[in-house]
């Protein structure tokens, strides 16, 4: 709501500032529990700033180059994560550095985004823009949430008729937030990215390295050359993944890489040949490079613009979900059933989630016959998105 109600870039001022204080304060911990709370005060700041500018990138692309927006910026995470445990390491074993070292350097890294966000960015919020001198500036005409001019309706779709009401900006994004909560479409891909986090939490990052160790016998360098092999298979394709996506739909990428995914993790519990495990592996990375940012656009695509920055924050929640109970459900499973059999039920959970996502989302296509009208203070058109099933 903060994205909403005061902009995108006081997140990502206030974000990375809260990273720098929760970054000083580990350097400087005194025990475990002192350093687990500053983790997550930096925890805090880098979610903060990533919803800001997750919104803003949302703000400044369009349906139709969303998914290569928020694709540069997915390969700049992942170049980050890559990169981040190589150059910690060389710094913590420098000449006169210590294991606390990384943290200082994150610190003067997340001073430099602060300061960046501070000078260069501006801001992106829809709202933000001018209300034209003709109409009362505590009044905007709006339909589904989004600012448009005075047309006496909209069409969206199969000829659904939507009114366009007047009200003021507190009253829009009420209603724009009732009319998502009722989304089937936005909560069957808030699903997806919940599994998608699950998977490669539970699965990649707890499960697969200890099958890999266990039962093939890898060592701790061929586990980091596995690992690498599937960073750089990401890394490679998320370009083309991301113009794909903005090519053919949202949907029509998501729905083959969940299969391939789904498939991946399944051979991987299943086969008892080193080479089928790491071919299998490095498949499981492409799958989810070809999806790509397809699920964040295809959020982003259906959000109104005026609850985007919310619409967004809740579908990262979603993810977050996953991301915190896949290690514990799947490490719990393989406790007490065995590695396959929960990356058997992790696979499950892939074909489960992809499956509703396919059945029940809506594809959004950009209609260009379409009315159009100019948000209110703006030279912007707003397009209105045909959505077939």
């Amino acid at each position: 709501m903060f994205a909403d109600t005061y902009g995108r870039r006081p997140l990502m001022i206030a974000g990375p500032a809260v990273t720098t204080i929760g970054m000083l304060w580990s350097y400087t911990s005194g025990g475990l529990g002192e350093l687990l709370a500053a983790r997550a005060v930096a925890g805090i700041g880098s979610s903060m700033f990533m919803s800001g500018a997750t919104a803003m990138l949302a703000d400044l692309s369009t349906h139709g180059n969303r998914a290569r927006i928020l694709g540069a910026n997915q390969a700049a995470v992942l170049a980050g994560a890559a990169a981040g445990p190589a150059l910690g390491g060389a710094i913590a074993g420098a000449e006169g550095m210590s294991i606390r070292s990384p943290f200082l350097a994150v610190a003067g890294l997340s001073s430099l985004a602060m300061t960046h966000s501070y000078f260069k960015v501006s801001e992106t919020r829809p709202m933000a823009t001018a209300v034209d001198d003709t109409v009362k500036p505590s009044k905007h005409w709006y339909c589904d949430g989004h600012p448009i001019e005075n047309p006496s309706e909209v069409l969206e779709g199969e000829g659904v008729v939507k009114p366009v009401v007047v009200a003021d900006a507190s009253t829009a994004q009420d209603a724009a937030m009732g009319r998502l909560v009722k989304s089937v479409d936005f909560w069957s891909v808030c699903g997806l990215n919940a599994a998608l986090f699950f998977s490669g939490a539970g699965g990649r990052g707890t499960l697969l390295p200890i099958l890999a160790y266990q039962s093939f016998g890898f060592t701790p360098d061929a586990l980091g050359a596995l690992f690498s092999a599937m960073a750089v298979t990401s890394l490679l394709g998320l370009g083309p993944a991301a113009a794909i996506t903005d090519a053919v739909g949202r949907k029509a990428v998501i729905a083959p890489c969940v299969i391939m995914s789904a498939a991946s993790v399944a051979l991987i519990g299943t086969t008892t040949d080193p080479f089928a495990f790491t071919a299998a592996s490095i498949l499981w990375a492409a799958a989810g490079s070809l999806m790509g940012t397809a699920p964040a656009a295809y959020a982003a695509d259906i959000s109104p613009k005026n609850i985007r920055g919310s619409a967004l924050g809740i579908y990262r929640t979603c993810g977050d979900v996953g991301l915190l109970f896949g290690p514990l459900a799947l490490g719990a499973l393989a406790d007490s059933a065995g590695i396959p059999a929960a990356l058997g039920a992790n696979a499950a959970l892939l074909t489960l989630a992809g499956g509703v996502f396919h059945f029940t989302a809506r594809e959004i296509k950009r209609d260009g016959g379409a009315k159009s009208a100019s948000a209110l203070g703006s030279s912007q058109s707003h397009k209105s998105h045909q959505r077939t099933a």
